[in-house]
């Protein structure tokens, strides 16, 4: 079966209109100040693991003086991060795909921090990928992940998408060589977000049906209400994953 790819150019309008310019994950700049709230992150070298597109890395640049690397799987997407990021951050930024065997592009030891939002639950082999940002990883250097738990582990079989279990995620970094593992329940915090969602589509209801048909409007609402049922019932988990690189 085909499974259908939302991540396409035509989308970005509507990408931007549920997540806020440049952004393409829940809960807009908000949450990239709560996904680093209690770390410090100035004027570190970093690598944006799926940076979508190049919001996240543009946001924290500006605030926090980072050169950021972005890693993506979409070729559009590295010519779109570059053709909008801000001519001031130009010698700060730099986005690029996985090189030709589908591995991280960069020799060891190359950043002092590697980060993920609202991707890595695409991602079945966190094995083999997290070996790789260990490898690219300083000694002592910080692996953050905002992603999604959940009770049991499991496959969904009609969306790429990896549920896994606290333990499961951890067991994997531990693999992968990392250790002073710590997860942070960030559900009440998604709650809002997802609320904000829903008003942003409400707002822009009549732009989504018009460009993208109410099907998919109606789609996009009944997911994110579920999702908001999901996290009152705690069936699925927001957290905040801090790793680091074993000396």
């Amino acid at each position: 079966m085909t499974i259908y790819n939302p991540y396409q150019p035509d989308n970005i309008p509507l990408f931007e209109a549920m997540y806020g310019d440049g952004l393409i994950s829940l809960g807009g700049l908000v949450a990239i100040d709560n996904m680093f709230s209690d770390l410090r992150i100035d004027e570190l070298k970093a690598l944006d693991l799926g940076f979508g597109l190049g919001g996240t890395a543009y946001y924290l640049a500006e605030k926090y003086k980072m050169k950021i690397s972005g890693v993506e799987v979409h070729p559009w997407m590295v010519q779109y991060a570059d053709d909008k990021k801000p001519l001031a951050l130009t010698n700060q930024l730099e986005f690029t795909t996985y090189d030709k065997t589908g591995k991280l592009p960069y020799p060891s030891a190359t950043f002092d921090l590697v980060y993920s939002k609202g991707v890595l639950n695409h991602v079945a082999d966190k094995l083999s990928l997290f070996k790789q940002v260990n490898y690219v990883l300083k000694s002592d250097g910080l692996f953050v992940i905002a992603d999604w738990i959940f009770p049991k582990a499991s496959t969904e079989n009609t969306a790429p998408l990896v549920c896994e279990t606290k333990a499961s995620y951890e067991q994997v970094l531990i693999d992968a060589g990392f250790t002073e593992i710590s997860f942070r329940d960030d559900s009440e915090a998604f709650l809002i977000y997802v609320e904000a969602l829903l008003n942003n589509l409400a707002h822009h209801h009549d732009f989504i049906k018009l460009n993208y048909g109410e099907k998919l409007f109606l789609a996009i609402k009944k997911q994110h209400e579920e999702l908001r049922e999901k996290l009152k019932g705690h069936q699925k988990i927001a957290v905040r994953i801090v790793a680091k690189k074993i000396s």
